[in-house]
């Protein structure tokens, strides 16, 4: 096995660098967030895409996250910085090319619309392959930072609290900043819609840049394989160690359907304000819900009850909320009081689901190195990567087929009532499907003895 060298300085993880993983994980989020939101309308509503040819960009960008993230991912967890760091210093070389790219997705340009597809693909491909990169330490950086218990579940606690910060600068702060600008007609479409997501992209733009940055600045990787030990790990070997590990497996995916539900409501949510509300205004009412239950839980709940719960409890109950946020919905869709509801009982889920997800990816990787010796922090942390792009890659696919098979043209100032009844579908039923399927990853999962017998075996190993 590997020899892990000891921190390089005593005591706990200071202010300053929980405040640097905040940072990250909310310019991450914004991100996230911006593109699961927004990319699919912009497409079909602002781009003058067809929803069949939106939803096959997206198709392409599966194919190709699932071809460059292990690839991408082997290349990093075989390759050493000067200063012997594994991921931090991708963050100095990345951020900014990212930032770039993603602000040229949502740049509205006037082209033959068969000449449109290409540009958004090729657009889109650019933008997802500098972003690997960038999100390499989004998976890493907890478990290279420490090894104390107590530290990794504080962070944890920033993560999801700048989490659901960078939601709100994406989602609270630019839907309103992109109708305000864009100006929004009697029936309430938007009348010049490239200027609004020009800004509302440049804002997230500068977010991604802020927040990576500040987490280079902040933090240090003190947990690494002494420098006479280290091995190369082959692509093949580290897959097998991947999937050969239970943790990693119940986490993933978990995770996975977890995004799906998340991101079918808000891949929709800006259709369903417009074209079943009539109110392109009431998604801020509802992503204002789903926020700050979210934040509100962060501070409340989420740090006592994953104490109380222990993990395993914890997916469950992330899971059983996700489904009740989905009934009330169910048999009342035009209602804003039924959506609101939703979001308050989304975002209490969505604060559990990120604490337990960020302590499952550290201890994962912890396990692997016990097992074998090898380090996949960042084979690890591009498959979450992977797993992230993928839900909303493949959802925005999925939405995009149903909206053209009931009938969705965004030329229209009203819509079929088929197209009506899909909007309404991805924002209730399929999403319950999703966590239903969490729930029941969640009743199977092992995790908890696994990390148990790991924490023994390090205990016994330090004595």
């Amino acid at each position: 096995m590997n020899k892990l060298s000891a921190p390089t300085e005593p005591g706990r993880i200071r202010l300053p660098e929980k405040l640097g993983f905040g940072a990250y994980s909310l310019s991450l989020d914004c991100c996230n967030n911006f593109l699961a939101t927004f990319l699919l309308f912009f497409y079909t509503d602002v781009l003058g895409i067809t929803p069949a040819l939106a939803g096959i960009v997206s198709l392409i960008a599966s194919v190709w996250d699932g071809v460059n993230d292990p690839i991408f991912g082997y290349i990093a967890a075989n390759r050493r910085f000067k200063n012997r760091e594994i991921s931090r210093p991708y963050l100095k070389w990345f951020a900014i090319p990212t930032a770039v790219m993603f602000i040229l997705v949502f740049l509205k340009i006037d082209l033959p619309r068969s000449i449109l597809f290409i540009y958004a693909v090729i657009v889109y491909l650019i933008y997802d392959t500098f972003n690997t990169f960038n999100r390499i330490p989004s998976g890493t950086m907890v478990t290279l930072a420490t090894n104390r218990q107590d530290d990794r579940i504080s962070i944890s606690l920033f993560q999801a609290a700048g989490s659901s910060i960078g939601v709100i600068i994406a989602t609270l702060g630019c839907w309103p900043l992109i109708y305000a600008l864009s100006g929004v007609s009697e029936t309430g479409l938007l009348i010049n819609p490239r200027r609004g997501f020009l800004a509302g992209s440049l804002l997230v733009g500068l977010v991604l840049v802020g927040g990576s940055l500040l987490h280079y600045r902040t933090t240090r990787e003190r947990i690494l394989p002494e420098p006479d030990t280290e091995q190369k790990v082959g692509l093949g070997e580290s897959l097998r160690l991947l999937f050969g590990c239970r943790i990693w497996v119940e986490n993933t995916l978990f995770y996975l359907f977890y995004n799906f539900s998340i991101i079918f409501m808000t891949g929709t949510l800006t259709y369903y304000a417009t074209r079943v509300l009539g109110d392109p205004g009431a998604a801020t009412i509802i992503l204002a819900a789903y926020i700050f239950s979210s934040l509100l839980a962060i501070v409340l709940l989420v740090g006592r009850l994953h104490k109380k719960l222990g993990r395993r409890k914890t997916m469950i109950l992330t899971a059983v909320l996700m489904i009740a946020s989905k009934i009330y919905f169910t048999f009342f869709p035009a209602s804003i009081v039924a959506a609101i509801v939703m979001g308050v009982l989304v975002g209490v889920s969505v604060a559990f689901s990120i604490n337990v997800n960020s302590l499952n990816v550290a201890e994962s990787a912890d396990y692997i190195a016990w097992k074998s010796g090898k380090h996949l922090e960042t084979m690890i942390a591009t498959f979450n990567n992977s797993i992230s792009k993928l839900g909303v890659a493949l959802c925005n696919f999925f939405i995009g087929l149903l909206l053209e098979f009931t009938g969705y043209n965004a030329d229209l100032a009203v819509q079929p009532e088929s197209a009506i009844r899909g909007i309404e579908a991805c924002m209730g039923v399929i999403p319950m499907v999703m966590a239903i399927i969490m729930l029941i990853i969640a009743l199977k999962s092992k995790i908890e003895p696994l990390v148990a017998e790991l924490k023994a075996a390090t205990k016994e190993e330090e004595a």
